[in-house]
């Protein structure tokens, strides 16, 4: 917060039990620093925290038990008043930080970015950054190289001594990214040993009329052809690197957010253009795309494809999906490619679960005012949020079996003492919603509880922190350490959970502190609630629920919603809801809706629900629809395709064969009654076509080859005489 630092201890939450239980014995945080305080970074290996206090400087607070409480009074890194930014680097042992460049120093070894040692709080070396941002300057995820971008270079450091190894030469190149994680399996160059590989992203603006770009790079093999390494030695030269793996030239971007892969084998890029052009967004036009280290089709380069969206979701009037976020599923030990969900679409958007290697869409969540995925460590629980600007709405998923979670709700004892609980299954039931606005939001390491803040200056009102459990469950006030009311109204800054420590290096396979857990079973002793008796208990939580929303702060009851003259009745106030005149029983337009809600409808289409459907793989046209039937049976077979084909193509033939046989009787019947009408015309007919016979023997006779209409005439020869004797004339 801004006046202190606190550190709290959260119990077990796997149950609400668990929780009861441990509330009889719950104790107060620890104030770990106590002053103005304007920002801090906990260490990644959870050891220890970075608080910049802002009359004394950035000062280190240990999380261990000796360290707490103890009220630090002298600055941990030299001369840092007036720092304002700081990170760690990926496993904790340097420390970044950043301040306004000061004029007159001309020392670079000194400049406004500087790397210190996170255990000692030595200064290591020194860079000029005029921008506010730390991502000029980053470590490889062993931290064995540095790179640090300058005007169309990044240069490539070695982390223990700073000498530099290496460049990466790419003409007007403004951002770069490097994955934070080992990777799966360990990142070693193809054919080479264990020589270690390190994959990077480099942007370049579009300038000129040029489309900007996107290199996927690979040090020390795979920088450009203009990239070159410094050999070691005394004779430290040049080597020339080898190409690009991939590149991708982007029409629309002017920003570029690159999120890589937990294997560190592939990356998201999401575009971003400042204005969209066609007016639909006032946030910009987006795009995502996917980058791959591997491509099956040629071996030993890269590829970049454009990311397909699920034809459910809504579009724009000028036919394109924006894309709202996009998230890897975060366990690297996921059997065959890591998927990634994409929110795409306007309000409410669709989230859907995609193919790692071919993008294609796999799963859908459903349609929602969602904005955020924030995916568990282990990669088991998701959760869809829609926060910031949106109401706060959230939706618990396991990501295993492809459903929402299900939630157990305690009830209070009965008069015989027995405890009971009810399970909430329905779908529309499941979702929950924050009772304030969201600004923070965290799983925590051990991937069973979830963590929504409301936090200042984003919110200057209702600061507080909250927490859920993974099914969605919130967590009472009461049963938490710590108290929101001290921290209203706008007096926190930040919440977060400390980070796990890292896993022994000695184990390569081990990539988290705690195990992976499924969904905790019932609790024992206490009996779930079945049919009636927990459609009941349902009720009465929903009607207490109610009770509890029509209170207002004071305890008194809400104003009733406004209803205007025309729709009260006459005996006095109430009427029940206004309904407008057009959308009234008998009016124009479908009954009961309101002329919001039926544009709304129009817009998003006649499309069913999304919620909880695997995708079946595409065939047919881009933009054909991708969803399995109602059965939830895939698509048929080859064979069974060819046989439905021949079965289509008889039932064809013979249809025609009956309408010929059909027009034929009919010409007949029409023939019959002809010669009623009129035989001497019907006679002369006959002689006519008689005569054309007796040609068309002739000729054959002399060698003419016939054709088939002057077979079929022949071949009526007999019946047009019988026909002709049969007039009688």
């Amino acid at each position: 917060g801004e006046e202190a630092v606190e550190l709290y201890t959260i119990s077990d939450t796997s149950s609400s039990v668990a929780v009861a239980e441990a509330a009889k014995t719950k104790n107060g945080g620890t104030t770990l620093h106590k002053g103005k305080t304007t920002f801090h970074v906990s260490n990644p290996n959870g050891s220890c925290a970075y608080i910049h206090d802002a009359n004394l400087g950035l000062i280190k607070c240990d999380f261990n038990e000796s360290g707490r409480g103890n009220n630090v009074a002298t600055p941990f890194l030299q001369d840092s008043k007036s720092i304002q930014l700081a990170k760690c680097s990926p496993r904790g042992s340097y420390l970044l930080t950043w301040e306004r460049p000061n004029s007159g120093s001309s020392d670079n070894n000194s400049g406004n970015l500087k790397v210190w040692d996170a255990t000692t709080g030595a200064f290591l070396h020194g860079f000029s950054c005029k921008k506010a941002t730390l991502t000029t300057l980053q470590w490889t995820h062993d931290e064995q190289f540095v790179f640090h971008l300058v005007t169309n270079e990044v240069h490539v450091y070695s982390s223990d001594a700073f000498q530099r190894v290496g460049k990466v030469r790419c003409t007007g190149i403004s951002s770069f990214s490097l994955p934070s994680v080992k990777g799966v399996p360990s990142n070693t160059i193809p054919g080479q040993g264990s020589e270690g590989k390190y994959l990077l992203t480099a942007f370049v603006p579009g300038v000129k009329g040029k489309p900007a770009r996107v290199d996927l790079l690979r040090y020390p093999d795979r920088m450009g052809r203009e990239s070159s390494t410094l050999a070691q030695g005394e004779d430290k030269v040049n080597i020339p690197s080898g190409p690009s793996l991939a590149s991708k030239s982007l029409f629309n971007a002017e920003e570029v957010n690159v999120r890589w892969s937990p294997r560190a084998d592939s990356a998201l890029l999401v575009t971003q253009t400042a204005v969209d052009n066609t007016g639909e967004s006032y946030y910009g036009s987006t795009h995502l795309f996917l980058l791959l280290e591997n491509d099956n089709k040629r071996p030993g380069f890269g590829t970049a494809i454009s990311v397909p969206l699920p034809a459910e979701a809504t579009k724009t009037s000028n036919g394109t999906v924006p894309i709202v976020g996009a998230e890897w599923i975060t366990n690297p030990q996921i059997s065959g490619p890591v998927p990634f969900a994409v929110i795409s679409g306007r309000m409410p958007a669709l989230t859907s679960l995609h193919h790692g290697v071919t993008a294609e869409p796999t799963f859908l969540f459903g349609r929602a005012h969602r904005n955020t995925v924030d995916v568990s460590p282990h990669g088991r629980f998701i959760a869809c949020g829609g926060y910031g600007n949106l109401a706060g709405g959230m939706d618990f998923w396991d990501r295993n079996k492809g459903k929402k979670l299900s939630r157990r709700v305690m009830l209070a004892p009965a008069n015989n003492g027995e405890a009971n609980y009810v399970t909430i299954k329905e779908q529309s039931d499941l979702s929950v919603t924050s009772s304030s606005p969201v600004v923070g939001h965290q799983w925590s390491p051990d991937s069973r509880t979830y963590l929504v803040s409301t936090t200042s200056p984003r919110m200057n009102v209702d600061n507080g922190v909250h927490i859920y459990r993974y099914d969605g469950s919130l967590v009472d006030e009461s049963q938490l350490p710590w108290d929101n009311a001290s921290y209203r109204p706008d007096k926190l800054l930040c919440a977060e959970f400390v980070p796990a420590p890292f896993p022994s290096q000695e184990d390569e396979k081990s990539f988290y502190y705690y195990p992976d857990r499924p969904q905790s079973p019932p609790p024992r002793g206490i009996v779930e609630l079945k049919g009636e008796a927990a459609k009941s208990a349902l009720a009465k939580l929903s009607s207490q629920s109610n009770q509890l929303n029509r209170k207002s702060g004071n305890g008194s009851t809400a104003a009733p919603a406004y209803v205007p003259p025309g729709a009260r009745k006459s005996g006095g106030g109430g009427g029940g809801a206004y309904v407008p005149p057009g959308a009234r029983k008998g009016g124009p337009g479908r009954g009961g809706s309101s002329l919001a809600e039926r544009m709304r409808q129009e817009r998003e289409g006649n499309a069913a629900n999304v919620s909880g459907i695997k995708v079946t793989k595409r065939t047919g046209p881009v933009g054909a629809s991708s969803v399995t039937g109602g059965g939830g049976a895939g698509e048929k077979s080859k064979s069974a395709l060819r046989r439905e084909k021949q079965r289509m193509a008889k039932e064809k033939a013979e249809q025609e064969a009956a309408e010929a046989e059909r027009r034929k009787k009919e010409e007949e019947a029409a023939r019959v009654e002809a010669n009623k009408a009129d035989p001497e015309k019907r006679a002369k007919k006959i002689k006519k076509t008689l005569k054309q016979i007796d040609e068309i023997k002739a000729n054959e006779k002399s060698g003419v080859d016939l054709n088939e209409d002057q077979k079929k005439k022949v071949a009526s020869e007999e019946s047009l005489r019988k026909e002709l004797a049969g007039l009688g004339l």
